[in-house]
């Protein structure tokens, strides 16, 4: 309960600092852009205690999926090990070196455009005279699991910092400071814009903290399922949206987009048409309450239960889907319970099926303005990595994103596990290759052996 209270006078004081632009704020000035942001908390580790602690994380988040635990525990920690980690293969050793995490409040504003402060986390080596050569952002899998939120909870994939690797993790707008918020589910193009605001103020607390980076410092950007949406996002932010000053300092190298959703209006279309939601409909609804906090001005005029069938109604999901975003088990549970299973019309009324009415092309309307795999020519290589059986976020999603991309000249890669499982159960094959390889082989076996 202290602690407890102790967060809530935190996030009351950065708020208060945002209205009279406090001093306890710290404002530095990085080229055109002013970036205020309040260190929180700051925890060192050895590399045993960092990966013990990201294997607890991964554990609870595995629960939360409702994925057996202790079998990829080991697979994962097993890969860890496997790991040929820079630090450890160079002048330093992984037990002689300690690691830092630094959990972060930043200046950004809510989906109403209103003033807030967002969180997040960056981890780095602490080393002498060292110089870290590059920056993983990491967008993690599932935003309900409030208790596994970066700034809360050290991430398991904190353990590449060993590769002398600035790690910056953010929260998602209803996660970290801001629990309690509606999350925008699906509004990527948000996402894009404060997760780019996460990483900058994390370079300038590096900068004020004097930890000088190396010659050629570059970012790698990636993230599975929701995390590989938001991934394609802040590319797509940073390479259409940001000034060029500020774009040079992250220096985007690549991004490893895995099972995202990069088109939302195209990821509706398809339910419908095929009359499958696939194995998680709760991700469809939650997708459609993010609208009403995401994107509120297109929805003027309309309510949940507009959209809703009457037999979602009188199953109590409308104002299931009304209330904080963790009752997105409580809607997968009371989906289950009474047998809706997949099919679009058990959840949507009459004209939600019929793409030619109205309300169809409102709510759609609205999705398009997170279509991110449109519109745009990526400057930077992208890997789109995707199963063909996925159960929850159609391959169709990956094959489109990377057909517009490569007609546009992008250089754009996709790519298949050789398992060709579920969506979650790919996910562990995701992680593994992350862990299992380095960056800079990643690189070069997606991009450069393409060449």
């Amino acid at each position: 309960m202290l602690y407890i209270a102790k967060r809530g006078i935190i996030i009351l004081l950065l708020l208060f600092s945002i209205a009279i632009q406090a001093q306890s704020v710290h404002e530095t000035s990085c080229n055109d852009s002013i970036v205020p942001y309040q260190v929180m908390d700051s925890h060192d580790y050895s590399f045993k205690e960092l990966m013990d602690e990201g294997i607890n994380t991964l554990a609870r988040q595995l629960d939360v999926l409702h994925v057996p635990v202790k079998k990829f525990q080991f697979v994962i920690k097993d890969h860890i090990k496997r790991h040929p980690f820079s630090l450890n293969k160079g002048k330093y050793r992984l037990k002689n070196v300690t690691f830092r995490a630094i959990s972060f409040a930043y200046a950004s504003s809510s989906p109403e455009g209103e003033p807030v402060m967002l969180s997040g986390l960056v981890t780095i080596p602490i080393i002498d005279d060292n110089k870290p050569k590059k920056m993983l952002v990491q967008h993690r899998i599932l935003a309900p699991s409030y208790s596994i939120a970066p700034s809360n909870s050290l991430p398991f994939e904190a353990v590449l910092t060993a590769d002398n690797t600035v790690c910056v993790f953010p929260d998602y707008y209803g996660c970290g400071i801001t629990e309690g918020k509606n999350l925008p589910y699906v509004s990527l193009n948000y996402h894009g814009r404060c997760a780019t605001e996460c990483v900058l103020a994390a370079l300038l607390i590096l900068q004020d903290a004097g930890i000088e980076l190396a010659d050629n410092f570059y970012t790698w950007n990636t993230g599975y399922s929701q995390g590989g949406g938001y991934a394609l996002a802040v590319h797509k932010y940073i390479e259409t949206s940001l000034p060029d000053s500020l774009a040079r300092r992250i220096n985007l190298k690549w991004s490893l987009c895995g099972g995202g959703v990069y088109r939302p209006s195209e990821f509706y279309k398809h339910a419908i048409a095929t009359g499958n939601m696939g194995t998680t409909p709760a991700v469809f609804m939650q997708g459609l309450r993010s609208l009403f906090f995401g994107h509120k001005d297109r929805m003027m005029g309309s309510t949940i239960r507009d959209y809703l069938s009457e037999k979602a109604i009188a199953l109590g999901l409308d104002s299931l889907l009304l209330t904080y975003d963790d009752g997105l088990w409580d809607l997968v549970d009371r989906m289950g319970e009474n047998g809706l299973r997949n099919d679009p019309a058990n959840y949507f009324c009459p004209t939600m099926l019929d793409t030619s009415a109205t309300q169809f092309k409102k709510l759609i309307s609205a999705f398009e303005l997170d279509d991110c795999s449109l519109g745009w020519h990526p400057s930077s290589p992208i890997v789109f990595y995707h199963s063909k059986k996925d159960n929850c976020v159609p391959y169709q999603q990956a094959v489109n994103a990377h057909r517009n991309f490569s007609d546009s000249g992008a250089s754009c890669t996709l790519v298949n596990p050789k398992s060709n499982g579920s969506h979650v159960f790919t996910s562990v094959f995701y992680y593994a290759k992350i862990l299992r390889m380095k960056e800079e082989k990643l690189y070069k076996k997606y991009f450069i052996s393409k060449k």
